[in-house]
């Protein structure tokens, strides 16, 4: 695993944010590392940070739209209202990362683990989550419409009020907690139970209701 808090010889990225203000605080940040990295606000979009160490990093409501990140460390990190948009993700480990708010519409996630994240009330529209794992993740009141959810693995996911329009859910296997959000026979509804499994199984996935003794609250 690369470290990106080493300074020296460690890592760098392939291509620096364009925005000054961005690259002065990694620049800084990498020459000199005290604990985790903090960015918040900053404007990374189009850079490309891909290998990063960015564990229990500070990045909310930064622009990361068309970066690249793939194999990055975001454990712990704080994304909530990042806007990730056609960011390439891809193999990024969001373990226990906190993502409330943001923004991968577009996103390629291939294979990204976000085991025990947060991410209530973001927006997928669109994103690639093929063969990633959702194993306890928190998705309450979040959009997956339109998007790539082949091969997911879920565990105790909760997917309460997540809006599942139109997404390509086959080979999507494990336990989730809903209801979800879908258009059912013509009209907005929200599946649970057996509903749920079977909107699951008609489309290729297989999925068995999760029923909980204690649940979060929802956010």
């Amino acid at each position: 695993m690369i470290d990106s808090r080493r300074g020296g010889g460690g890592w760098t990225p392939a291509v620096w944010p364009a925005d000054e203000a961005a690259a002065q605080e990694l620049r800084g940040w990498l020459a000199s590392p005290q604990g985790a990295f903090r960015g918040p606000d900053l404007d990374f979009s189009g850079a490309d940070l891909s290998g990063g160490d960015f564990a229990h990093a500070w990045l909310t409501r930064a622009r990361l739209s068309r970066s690249a990140m793939r194999n990055s460390v975001l454990a712990g990190a704080h994304c909530e209202g990042v806007d990730f948009s056609e960011a390439d993700l891809s193999g990024a480990d969001f373990t226990k990362a906190f993502g409330r708010e943001s923004n991968f519409w577009k996103a390629r996630l291939r294979h990204v683990d976000f085991t025990a994240a947060e991410f209530n009330r973001a927006d997928f529209t669109e994103a690639d989550l093929a063969g990633a794992n959702l194993t306890e993740v928190l998705l309450t009141r979040t959009t997956l419409a339109h998007a790539n959810l082949t091969g997911v693995t879920a565990e105790r996911t909760v997917l309460r009020n997540t809006v599942l329009d139109s997404a390509d859910v086959t080979g999507f296997t494990g336990t989730v907690l809903g209801p979800i959000s879908v258009i059912f026979r013509g009209k907005r509804s929200l599946l649970d139970g057996a509903e749920l499994e079977q909107w699951f199984t008609a489309r290729g996935g297989r999925v068995t209701r999760y029923y909980p003794s204690k649940v979060a609250k929802p956010s």
